[in-house]
């Protein structure tokens, strides 16, 4: 019997226990959303959190006399946005209640937040050596400069929120906090005179697949083949793909901000897809941020002990391919600022933090405070034994402080590159490169090793960025970039009669008066407008009159025979074109065919007895018949 009341007297105990947790209110916030935060200015802010299944929640900002409504769904989670004003050091505070519960967020500024990522040479603090850094604690620091540090954590799914919370910039907060992402942050709120946000998730040695959201590293079946083949371990969440992404980024992707830094690339020596993994991570989170956000980033810095020579020059270069080719990137060369090449954290972070300041400062805020762009190789010619470099942004000239160019070689077609000389041409600021011993030079290489450190520099001081001429990126670049400016195509307007506009894509039709449907299109011309017609054999095709837009090219397709190359003079073909159409006899092929055109200049199309006839093609078509 004892037994038996001992039993129920539990029973009852542990009912009254778990109806008083039960009966405890839900009200919680992410750990980013919390005292001492900064709000990124002029934006529509999501706020959201976690609270009791299917109750109102009331967020009142001390800016507004508006109060926001939203409610929890039956999982607990809730989410809406507020609008926040202007850039200010006015401390602000955000009411967050529902119906048993009210949590006040206080000591909330307006500014900039910028994220800074990467591996060790972000994450490096004065605790761990940087000098400057160091230098800098014993300076008064700026209150309205507000510090986050994402605790270092790893997971195979997506994490909800991360540990961190917000403090004011102080010798206390800023000993452990990334001393590249302080010095950015220094200057941008110097120079903008508003409070700046820093939220610092990187973590040294981590490779830049453990930053990419697994699901798109899956959609590339020779990133998944490099990762396979170089993946430093196995078995640990440390070094998956997406780990560092699931636990430190996607928690604060709903977190409003202005851009991105980033330093990272040592842990990924030897990786030859480099510059995809890289434009991928870009692409990725841009889209889970929701914005087009600004990155900047660093290039690598020289280090002699790496294994392989040559794999950091790759790294350095395929970084190089990513700023060059991927809109709002920029990059930074710290090579001078190296003092000791066997030490793989250079121990000096001012000026790397502040080149990533003037790039933001000049393309983020349209602020610049100089020269932010190195320059850099553009192209070569040889002349006699010499090769002549010129290069871009090196306004004024370059200069190797009257010592001689460190770190050139020079090779022939047997490609065994020797040391080279150098001088600089004061009239056009080009580099004249030759070795004696080298009768027909090829190819030329500067600062294309591991640990070499050149002394090229333009007159503000900025590192000339190493390169090499005989890149196999150098000719694929140049493709892409005269396809892309090929492809910044104008609209035209065009007048005839008896057209009518349709879409350049498969299944559809070229013919009025026919029931031939495409079955190839080129991808980069799906879904242009185009101009069809009833197709007449051996009759004059009708007169067609166009005006572009904007300066461009204007695009035709047309069956590719004798009679049309006679009437298409002076249209070129572009390559891979092919557009095919399928007929009771079998297939057809067409080719696409263009040509420049000045803005407001008529231009009257080909006209042709041939049975397809000339079909106008353009992103966008205005279309008026005669």
């Amino acid at each position: 019997m004892k037994q038996l009341l001992k039993i129920v007297a539990s029973a009852v105990l542990l009912l009254l226990t778990c109806g008083g947790a039960a009966a405890q209110p839900i009200l919680r916030l992410p750990s980013v959303i919390g005292d001492h935060m900064v709000l990124q200015e002029n934006t529509n802010a999501k706020i959201w959190g976690w609270a009791e299944p299917e109750n109102e929640i009331q967020i009142i900002p001390s800016w507004s006399q508006d109060t926001i409504r939203t409610k929890s769904t039956g999982d607990t989670k809730w989410l809406t946005s507020i609008q926040t004003p202007p850039a200010s050091d006015k401390a602000h505070t955000l009411t967050i209640k529902t119906r048993r519960r009210t949590i006040i967020v206080k000591d909330i500024l307006v500014g900039q937040v910028w994220l800074c990522g990467g591996q060790s040479n972000m994450n490096y603090s004065a605790a761990q050596g940087i000098t400057d850094m160091q230098e800098e604690l014993k300076k008064p620091m700026n209150p309205s400069i507000r510090l986050f540090t994402v605790t270092r954590n790893s997971s195979p799914w997506y994490q909800e929120d991360c540990e961190g919370e917000w403090q004011v910039c102080d010798a206390q907060s800023a000993l452990w906090f990334s001393a590249v992402g302080y010095f950015f942050g220094k200057d941008i709120a110097e120079k903008l005179n508003q409070p700046v946000g820093l939220i610092n998730a990187s973590w040294g040695g981590s490779p830049i697949e453990t930053w990419i959201p697994k699901a798109e590293l899956e959609k590339q079946p020779e990133l998944k083949k490099c990762w396979n083949q170089n993946r430093k371990s196995k078995g640990t969440y440390r070094y998956s793909p997406g780990s560092m992404y699931n636990a430190m980024i996607h928690p604060i992707t709903g977190f409003p901000m202005a851009g991105i830094i980033w330093y990272q690339g040592e842990a990924n020596m030897g990786h030859t897809s480099y510059a995809d993994a890289f434009s991928l991570l870009i692409d990725s989170w841009r889209l889970k941020f929701g914005r087009e956000l600004p990155f900047y980033f660093v290039q690598i810095a020289p280090y002699a002990k790496y294994k392989n020579p040559g794999s950091a020059a790759a790294i350095r270069e395929q970084q190089a391919r990513v700023a060059a080719l991927k809109e709002k990137t920029g990059m930074v060369v710290v090579s001078d600022l190296v003092e000791n090449v066997n030490d793989i954290h250079p121990r000096r972070k001012q000026k790397v933090g502040r080149r990533l300041a003037n790039w933001a400062l000049a393309e983020t805020y349209g602020k610049p405070q100089g020269k932010y762009r190195h320059a850099s190789f553009a192209s070569m010619k040889i002349k006699g034994q010499k090769a002549v470099i010129e290069f871009n942004d090196a306004e004024g000239g370059i200069h190797s402080d009257d010592k001689p160019v460190e770190t050139l070689e020079i090779c022939d077609a047997s490609g065994v590159f020797h040391p080279a000389r150098a001088i600089i041409d004061d009239k056009d600021g080009s580099l004249i490169v030759w070795n004696d011993a080298v009768r027909k030079p090829v190819a030329v290489r500067y600062m294309f090793s591991n640990g070499g450190i050149g002394n090229l520099k333009d007159t503000s001081g900025l590192p000339v960025a190493p390169f090499r001429t005989d890149s196999p990126f150098i000719v694929a670049d140049r493709a892409a970039a005269e396809l892309a400016q090929e492809m910044a195509l104008t609209d035209i307007e065009i007048s005839g009669y008896d057209y009518k506009r349709g879409k350049l894509k498969k299944g559809d039709k070229l013919f009025l008066n026919r029931n031939y449907p495409i079955n190839i299109v080129p991808e980069r011309f799906r879904e242009f407008d185009m101009l069809i017609r009833e197709a007449t054999p051996g009759e004059l095709t009708q007169p067609c009159s166009v005006i572009p837009k904007t300066d461009g090219m204007l695009y035709v397709i047309a069956r590719k025979n004798e009679r049309t190359l006679e009437d298409l003079y002076g249209w070129r073909e572009v390559k891979d074109s092919e557009i095919t159409y399928s007929t009771a006899k079998g297939d057809v092929s067409l080719k696409i065919f263009c040509k420049k055109a000045k803005a407001g200049k008529k231009v009257e199309l080909p006209r042709t007895k041939d049975f397809c006839g000339i079909i106008p093609i353009a992103p966008t078509i205005k279309y008026e018949d005669e």
